[in-house]
């Protein structure tokens, strides 16, 4: 009973210092901020008492090189949400040093504890039994509540969401003139669907019954595998009240469908990891596991790398079906090189433009020349040809390319197609010059990536409810039903004020996909890190070409969260055979 009494006292004591500490970490203590300061003391305590009361139990069925891995990983996890989540903190521009210190060092220990915390809690979780035989209608099941809720958001803002990228590719999809700029493959997609119903309302019924679909039969096979079916049925209700699902789901977008592919993908090699590669045996399953693949492929450009990356991964890790996997690269390869070449020879698609590619160097550039850093008089006037320098100055945004790339002073012709090399030994110059003003260039342009936190000066683009005004088709929304125009509305509005820091920046999701493949590869081995390889591999290519601050371009990250979440509760070293089965 004393000792009880002893370990609340000290969970009390360390969970208030360190509720403190976070706060601070974020803004000033004051009055308006008394719930969320209650809510984390709650969960820290929570958090403390368990340490106290189990720690023995929490490190002791793992084997040495797993407690070593699991040390390294507790210590660098907090440190990265440190970074991750700093903003300007102008409220601390005046505490000494040491305040400083204590702020950051009680914010690193809180996170660290919230992440042992649930950790803890879903290892402690006792993983069901596999269920192969589970009937294949519960596809539909999972995916029904997520159909009901998103045709409230087709209601509300019929007949779906548009903007200038939706309408370019509205217009190909109705002319035939293919640009290839955004993919052909969801023009011909947008062809095919209106070919039905020649109404952008179409798009969102495809894609409300795709994304459901997918998302049923990723809970379906999740729950096959082991996942306890609450865990399941929380998940698919999130799913379908979600907002950025919701709204989504009825927006003509590229990125949607792409980003459902990638949490197709995501499953599918989940499968892999629980069979050891045995699931790809199956003609059927490599066929299947092919297609997704290529959905990754050809619905976003930087989707064929991230597919051969993750494919050439998974070949080295389950090489002992080294026939299997040779068979998918090269139908992925093959297709890809015949639709790119022939196909689009014969569609006469018009290539992207090449400086998409450069956004990074086109800001680091900008803001080398907006704070007057180093540059010779050669470097500038090359760069001069390209624009004005006055003008780089004057349209430079540290979170957006648009201002500049799309000016009518911008000469693509300066660096297309015969002075590439030029440039890129320009921008190299100017990048050894400058190391901390193209590393700040970076880090800012690249924010929507790795900082949970928005800027201050920054921005997030989240969602639109209508379609492109003044567009040339004359599409434009219609008001069915006032009551649920304004509740859907009023939700989004929501999403979009009180739970954007939470909800809306890509981050968060990432930071926590990580964390739920670490808790699974405690409670398995090693292959389970492959779980985010996609998404990460996505990021990454995002990371070096990011043209804005748009979550659509790593709403993938938001979906495959669901898919960690439910991972970490499934226990799959004992029962290969049995899931390699189905």
């Amino acid at each position: 009973m004393l000792k009880n009494w002893i370990s609340s006292a000290i969970a009390a004591l360390a969970s208030a210092i360190c509720t403190i500490c976070t706060i601070l970490f974020f803004s000033p203590i004051h009055w308006s901020i008394l719930a969320e300061g209650g809510v984390l003391f709650f969960l820290l305590f929570a958090a403390y008492y368990m340490v106290l009361q189990n720690k023995a139990r929490l490190v002791a069925s793992l084997s040495r090189a797993k407690r070593w891995v699991a040390g390294l990983f507790m210590l660098l996890f907090p440190l990265f949400a440190v970074i991750s989540m700093k903003g300007e903190q102008t409220h601390l521009q005046h505490s000494s040093l040491f305040i400083k210190f204590l702020i950051y060092i009680g914010t690193y220990v809180s996170i660290f504890m919230l992440a042992l915390f649930i950790a803890s809690l879903i290892l402690s979780v006792t993983p069901s039994r596999p269920n192969p035989n589970k009937k294949w209608g519960y596809i539909f099941v999972y995916a029904f509540p997520s159909l009901i809720v998103w045709t409230f958001y087709l209601i509300a803002f019929f007949p779906g969401a548009m903007t200038a990228d939706s309408i370019f590719q509205w217009e190909q999809a109705h002319t035939g003139k293919f640009n290839d700029w955004h993919p052909v493959m969801y023009t011909l997609f947008i062809m095919l669907v209106t070919s039905i119903w020649d109404s952008p309302a179409a798009i969102g019924i495809a894609q409300i019954i795709i994304i459901s679909l997918v998302i049923g039969y990723c809970l379906f096979e999740l729950e096959k595998a082991g996942a306890p079916k609450w865990a399941v049925w929380t998940v698919s209700i999130l799913f379908a009240v979600s907002p950025i699902n919701g709204i989504y789901s009825i927006t003509v977008w590229k990125d949607i469908l792409y980003s459902t592919f990638i949490l197709l993908f995501t499953t599918l090699i989940c499968k892999l990891i629980m069979t050891n590669g045995n699931w790809l045996k199956r003609f059927p399953s490599l066929i299947f596991f092919t297609v997704t693949a290529l959905g990754v492929v050809f619905f976003r450009h930087n989707g064929f790398v991230v597919c051969l990356a993750s494919l050439i991964i998974l070949f080295a890790v389950f090489r002992h079906l080294w026939k299997q996997w040779l068979l998918v690269l090269s139908l992925v390869v093959a297709i890809h090189y015949a639709v790119t070449g022939p196909l689009f020879t014969y569609l006469k698609v018009t290539p992207s433009d090449p400086n998409e590619a450069l956004s990074i160097p086109t800001q680091q550039i900008a803001r080398v020349i907006t704070y007057n850093g180093k540059m010779t008089e050669q470097q500038a006037e090359y760069i001069n040809k390209i624009m004005p320098l006055d003008l780089w100055k004057k349209l430079y945004n540290p979170y957006v390319t648009d201002p500049i790339k799309f000016s009518g002073y911008y000469n693509k012709q300066a660096i297309f197609p015969d002075h590439l090399s030029t440039y890129l030994r320009t921008w190299w110059e100017i990048c050894r010059q400058n190391p901390r003003l193209v590393i700040e260039a970076m880090a800012k342009q690249t924010s929507l990536v790795w900082q949970m936190n928005e800027p201050k000066d920054g921005y997030t683009s989240m969602f639109v409810t209508n379609v492109f005004y003044g567009n040339k088709f004359g599409l434009k929304n219609e008001i069915i039903s006032q009551p649920i125009t304004k509740i859907v509305g009023a939700y989004l509005k929501l999403s979009e004020t009180a739970g954007k820091p939470f909800i809306w920046r890509p981050a968060v999701y990432m930071f926590f996909i990580i964390l739920f493949t670490f808790i699974a590869f405690l409670r398995n081995d090693r292959k389970a890190w492959l779980l985010p390889i996609a998404v990460l591999l996505n990021a990454g290519t995002v990371f070096i070409a990011l043209p804005a601050q748009d979550f659509r371009y790593l709403y993938s990250n938001s979906l495959v969260f669901f898919i960690a979440f439910l991972f970490a509760f499934i226990s799959y070293r004992n029962d290969v055979n049995k899931l390699s089965q189905k």
